[in-house]
């Protein structure tokens, strides 16, 4: 089989070109007399939802030479170096078809799958004579990738957090985005908490694979009356691990009462 995967812009110096050409080359208009030269049974394939780790996935597109005269495949370009296009003649006569092949590799390539593949000709190699496209969705492998912290099963978002508006009287809350990467439910709590200081989790129980909040609330009345900053720790029980893996940083940057 002949092998043509080019890039979008491959052959091309982009440097001096504007984005209105830029956008030419990457999506380029379809040449007016493609329908009657080339007909492809089937012009988009979705993929559906691939994970980065699956192997290559390929779908196969069928082209009929419409016209009167034998059509010389010259190359197909595809708009992502992630697929490779093959294609198993040069050569269509009149009323033949030609096969062409684009496989697609999802890996390290999480989002949204959205590929074109465009096919030239020898009558006219400026202009393509079909489009062929694949799309669907590649998810992350790890699907917990928002929250970058781990303790034990616990995925969090942050593991400090800073308190800057302490107004007298108030009682100020801060929340953690967190996630419960296991397969057994969480019911977290922390003990030996400073007088001022309370935490809890909504929902109270965070079930497998579900997101929650870690809610650290501070009663600025309780506050010592000193101007200065406090920093404390909150150790997070109903988690494995060391407690320094397993501890939140609570700083307050404006502790007086005033």
């Amino acid at each position: 089989m002949v092998c043509v995967a080019t890039s979008a812009v491959a052959q091309t110096t982009v440097s001096n070109l504007t984005r209105a050409q830029i956008d030419s080359i990457m999506n380029p208009t379809l040449h007016v007399d493609a329908n009657k030269t080339l007909h492809v049974d089937k012009s988009s394939y979705d993929l559906g939802k691939l994970a980065e780790q699956d192997k290559p996935i390929s779908r196969t597109f069928r082209l009929q030479n419409m016209s009167n005269k034998t059509q010389r495949i010259v190359r197909v370009r595809t708009t992502c170096g992630c697929t490779v296009a093959k294609f198993d003649t040069t050569s269509v006569a009149p009323g033949k078809e030609a096969t062409i092949t684009l496989t697609y590799n999802p890996k390290n390539r999480p989002g949204t799958i959205d590929v074109d593949a465009f096919v030239y000709v020898a009558s006219d190699e400026k202009q393509p004579m079909a489009r062929l496209s694949l799309y669907g969705e590649v998810i992350d492998d790890d699907v917990w990738s928002h929250l970058p912290f781990t303790m034990g099963q616990l995925r969090v978002k942050r593991t400090k957090v800073q308190f800057t508006e302490l107004p007298q009287g108030g009682h100020p809350s801060m929340r953690v985005l967190c996630a419960n990467s296991g397969n057994e439910p969480l019911r977290l709590s922390s003990q030996l908490l400073p007088s001022y200081a309370s935490f809890h989790t909504e929902p109270e129980v965070i079930g497998p694979g579900k997101e929650a909040d870690l809610v650290i609330t501070i009663d600025v009345d309780k506050l010592p009356k000193r101007d200065e900053k406090i920093i404390f720790g909150i150790l997070i029980e109903g988690l494995k691990g060391r407690p320094s893996t397993r501890t939140l940083q609570i700083e307050l940057t404006n502790t007086t009462n005033k």
